[in-house]
């Protein structure tokens, strides 16, 4: 009978060597019982757990068992086969379709022997038992740790591992601590608060892997494609930067349809958590500002895994792509619905979409330029004068300030880089220098001394960075700019519409009709650019609320700062 061979070993800790032992076994039975091996079919996984289907050797093996290219599979036991009993049975029953028998070696099992059926299930059964009891050990050992306070398999960029406790040699020589600790590793520490940063003022998380990998900035893991949106993604939510590690949140089970595991979350009850404020690498304040963004980026997207379309937060495509400055800023004051461009002649008219509905009786229309002109108008009327300037800048020299505050921890962390290069590179020349020279070893040199040239770049414009003290501009120059405000936003619309919103908040647009004259809107607004900033130094603040209603109070009584008058009173 022609035979085939599979073997399998499931532990990268197990001997290589034990794929040929199986095979040599096997090659014994089939001399014994006269059974021709063919040297094309002898199947074998490495490293591979006998609960998955989707194996390289064990799909081959069924594959060519349907093509009838033999009559028989020989296996050392069962368990190489398949450890678990369902996927063990559901493979011999495949081969047994096609006409093709299993024999177990160290079993004595046969799946053409009937009286062999019990056996085979009762052994399966052994083996998937084997596999659990085996799950159980390994989990309680590691929770086992976990209580003594060291880390298990929770590597994470910005991070490192060390031993502590006595170190002792196992089985196989290998030094074994008693357990390990994490660590804060200053360089992979210095990009993780790079990226948050970046993150916080306004960066795309696709911007900044393009920056990283433009910078060739190394990751934990060197790879040919670099950082990745995704790697960026579970950077920005991981809890352990801000000292809090939470460990046993998930289980994993394996789909007994394809072998694949899932995970699925565990309860609360049985998280093993453990802060730590040395381990923290991301401050307080910066993990808030992400937080808050990570929320508004959501809402701006499609739900997350088994939604379709976009989630109920996201509302509509002008709330996050506006074609047009003001776009979806705006609301009626008279029934709350947006206020959006209804009309397209003569460059566009805004109105009500609820009275386009019937569901409100305000159809009063107004040119989309003139209310871009007006509030525009409004906004750099007040920034022009000279007292805010003057509290603007002073503003921005301190928060300039702020941003200088990482320097020092930056300085330390690219210090610590170049000593370490540095020496590495003696440690290359006086390697050369000693007659043990080779082409790796002078390429690896030439690189080191590219890295260390890199780094003192780097370090010098850090330095002088520290030095540099913020110069407010000429108040002719500032003002000369804010006069081409709205042309300046008017290039980048989608970016400038949605920071207007930031600026200006919610634009309530009141409906106003007087006994004489065109009715036209009154804009109000919850949050105006005059409210984000301090009273100047000497003035007073007068009594009468905010200064944004004051401003607007001011403008009610002067028709030429309203939004008015409107063009058309179509319905």
């Amino acid at each position: 009978m022609r035979a085939a061979i599979y073997a399998r070993y499931s532990s990268e800790n197990q001997r290589p060597e034990s794929i040929a032992d199986q095979i040599a076994a096997c090659r014994r039975l089939a001399a014994e019982r006269a059974f021709t091996v063919l040297d094309g079919h002898i199947y074998s996984d490495e490293a591979k757990s006998g609960a998955r289907r989707d194996r390289l050797g064990l799909s081959a093996l069924v594959a060519a068992g349907q093509e009838n290219e033999f009559e028989v599979v020989l296996v050392d036991d069962l368990s190489r086969l398949a450890r678990d009993n369902y996927l063990m049975l559901s493979v011999i029953a495949e081969l047994h379709f096609e006409g093709v028998r299993v024999v177990s070696v160290a079993d004595g099992l046969d799946s053409e022997d009937e009286e062999a059926t019990l056996g085979i299930q009762i052994r399966g059964i052994f083996n998937e038992l084997q596999l659990r009891d085996l799950r159980k050990k390994t989990l309680r050992g590691q929770i086992g740790q976990k209580e003594r306070g060291f880390s298990v398999g929770e590597r994470t960029f910005g991070y490192r591992s060390v031993p502590v406790g006595t170190i002792r040699m196992d089985k196989k020589g290998r030094p074994r601590p008693d357990g390990y600790r994490m660590e804060i590793e200053p360089r992979e520490a210095g990009v993780v608060l790079r990226v948050f940063t970046a993150y916080a003022d306004g960066l795309a998380a696709a911007r900044i892997v393009r920056t990283l990998n433009e910078e060739g900035v190394p990751g934990r893991f060197r790879s040919a494609k670099g950082w990745s949106p995704a790697t960026v993604s579970r950077m920005l939510d991981n809890e352990k930067y801000v000292g809090r590690w939470v460990w046993n949140k998930t289980a994993t089970r394996r789909d007994p349809r394809t072998g694949r595991r899932r995970r699925f979350p565990k309860p609360k009850s049985e998280w093993i958590i453990h802060e730590d404020e040395e381990l923290r690498i991301v401050p307080q304040e910066l993990w808030k500002r992400v937080r808050q963004r990570r929320k508004q980026v959501r809402k701006a997207w499609p739900g997350g895994k088994c939604r379709r379309g976009f989630s109920r937060d996201q509302k509509g495509q002008q709330r996050h792509f506006p074609t047009h400055l003001l776009s979806g800023a705006m609301e009626c004051a008279q029934c709350g619905a947006t206020i959006a461009q209804v009309s397209g002649k003569a460059g566009g008219y805004y109105g009500c979409l609820g009275a386009t509905k019937g569901a409100c009786d305000n159809k009063m229309l107004v040119r989309r330029r003139l209310a871009e002109n007006v509030i525009l108008g409004a906004i750099v009327e007040q920034l022009t004068q000279a007292e805010w300037i003057s509290t603007v800048m002073e503003r921005v020299g301190a928060e300039v300030a702020k941003l200088s505050e990482h320097l020092p921890e930056t300085i330390r962390a690219k210090e610590s880089e170049l000593n370490s290069e540095e020496r590495r590179l003696t440690n290359f020349v006086d390697f050369i220098g000693e007659g043990r020279g080779s082409q790796a070893l002078a390429n690896a040199l030439i690189e080191t001394e590219g890295r260390v040239e890199a780094l003192r770049s780097e370090l010098d414009a850090l330095r002088r960075s520290r030095k540099k003290v913020f110069q407010s501009p000429p108040m002719e120059w500032i003002e000369e700019r804010l006069s081409r405000v709205q042309e300046v936003l008017e290039r980048r619309t989608e970016q400038s519409a949605l920071l207007l919103r930031d600026v200006l908040g919610t634009i309530r647009l009141e409906p106003q009709r007087g006994d004489v004259g065109r009715p036209y809107y009154l804009a109000r607004t919850s949050i105006d650019c005059i409210a984000l900033l301090k009273t100047p130094p000497g003035a007073e603040a007068p009594d009468g609320g905010s200064s944004s209603l004051r401003e607007w109070r001011r403008r009610e009584s002067n028709p030429r700062p309203h939004l008015g008058p409107a063009e058309s009173l179509r319905a």
